[in-house]
């Protein structure tokens, strides 16, 4: 169930190369919402990350999101960025909102435009708004719409009760390939939309969304590479009618934010291209945070560790040479690690165990992996696939 204020739609417009696919998605409120957007880094950005950026620069409120699959309109030049703002521009003429007050974002192939027909994209946002709805078969289209190589729809949905009533939160989110976000504030993608009806600051939830990416979005990888097109948008409008939230209010509606990124984020790598497996890679008892994080993500990222996974093969050494590489000092007479629970290094030497029983762990749809460092108090989780035949095959020809 959507949040109150909030309908979302989704069509097939034409603008993927997939005939009949829906590819056009709004999610739109029903009044102006506090907004906060975070992006990826990646020098290469695309049209629609770098006129959001501006748009959000800017400050004000936002009505909503127009959404694309099949196009990634990135590498695009100036004529990117005019249909990124033409795309915007039709939404606001459409569904009658300031210039200025609706975000965008795409995903597909880098380097294509966007095939917009000036005579008839009105049509297709008329269409759009027409079927705008709050029903789970709105939820469905909407998402499908912004899905380009995923398998099954991600969506997710908390409510909380606070002292005026209720909140509620709904997000969603698009990605398989080409997953491994690095987003921060206003300085084969991954796209994800949260909607609240809560009443909460632009610069308040921007903070709020910035400290839970580092904790989901920012702890997730399929294949180690970062978009061009990597956007998370979150709009709060405050129609739930429960007013300015208290600190203990805040502090159960973080909890509960928090919760729905993760979930949203760990679907992307349970659906990462051709994976058989999610693997969730934990470096306990690190000297930092930091440092548990990076040696997490180099271990999750390896694409030796992640075919032994898919092998399922207990190869403890692939794990402690990404851990060697990874640039964060520890004592290897220290390390512990632990495969599909079952115990195969010790204080830097290897454990006797049975492979057999190794390969029976390893063969099941979620492996936990654990590294202790034994120097410190601090752990960090990453959360990943393995690499399969179905990876090689998928990115091979993604263009045709």
């Amino acid at each position: 169930m959507l949040p109150k204020g909030f309908k979302v739609a989704g069509i097939s417009s034409g603008l993927s190369n997939k005939e009949g696919k829906k590819d056009l998605a709004i999610f739109i409120s029903d009044v102006a919402a506090s907004a906060a957007g975070i992006f990826t880094q990646s020098v290469a950005k695309a049209a629609p990350v770098l006129l959001d950026i501006e748009r959000l620069k800017k400050g004000g409120k936002f009505f909503g999101v127009i959404a694309n699959s099949g196009c990634a309109n990135t590498c695009t030049g100036d004529k990117g960025l005019e249909d990124a703002q033409y795309v915007c521009s039709v939404a606001e003429t459409v569904f009658g909102l300031k210039s200025g007050s609706i975000l965008c974002a795409s995903t597909g192939v880098i380097g294509q435009y966007l095939n917009i027909s000036k005579n008839n994209f009105t049509e297709k946002i008329e269409l759009l708004k027409t079927n705008s709805g709050t029903s789970s078969s709105n939820e469905e289209n909407a998402v499908s719409a912004i899905m380009t190589t995923d398998t099954f729809i991600k969506k997710s949905e908390k409510e909380i009760v606070v002292k005026n009533g209720k909140i509620k939160i709904w997000g969603c989110i698009k990605g398989a390939g080409m997953i491994h976000p690095n987003l921060k504030g206003l300085h084969a993608t991954m796209l994800s939309f949260i909607l609240t009806d809560a009443e909460i600051e632009s610069a308040e939830l921007q903070k709020i969304l910035e400290k839970s990416a580092d904790k989901s979005y920012n702890c997730v990888s399929v294949d180690g590479d970062t978009s061009t097109n990597d956007t998370v948008i979150v709009l709060s409008n405050g129609q739930s009618g429960t007013g300015k939230l208290s600190r203990d209010d805040t502090k159960a509606f973080i909890r509960t934010f928090d919760e729905l990124t993760l979930e949203l984020a760990k679907s992307v790598a349970k659906d990462g291209e051709g994976a058989t497996k999610f693997i969730e890679v934990e470096v306990k008892n690190a000297k930092t945070k930091s440092d548990a994080k990076i040696i997490a993500s180099t271990i999750a990222t390896s694409p030796l560790f992640k075919t032994a996974m898919f092998g399922a093969d207990a190869n403890w050494g692939r794990i402690v040479a990404a851990a060697g590489r990874a640039c964060v000092s520890f004592e290897l007479n220290k390390v512990n690690i632990y495969i599909a629970g079952i115990h195969t290094f010790k204080n830097g030497v290897a454990l006797m165990f049975s492979e057999r029983a190794a390969k029976k762990s390893l063969s099941e749809k979620e492996v936990r992996v654990i590294l202790d460092l034994g120097i410190g108090n601090e752990s960090s989780k990453y959360y990943t696939c393995d690499f399969s035949y179905d990876y090689i095959r998928i990115n091979a020809d993604y263009r045709s």
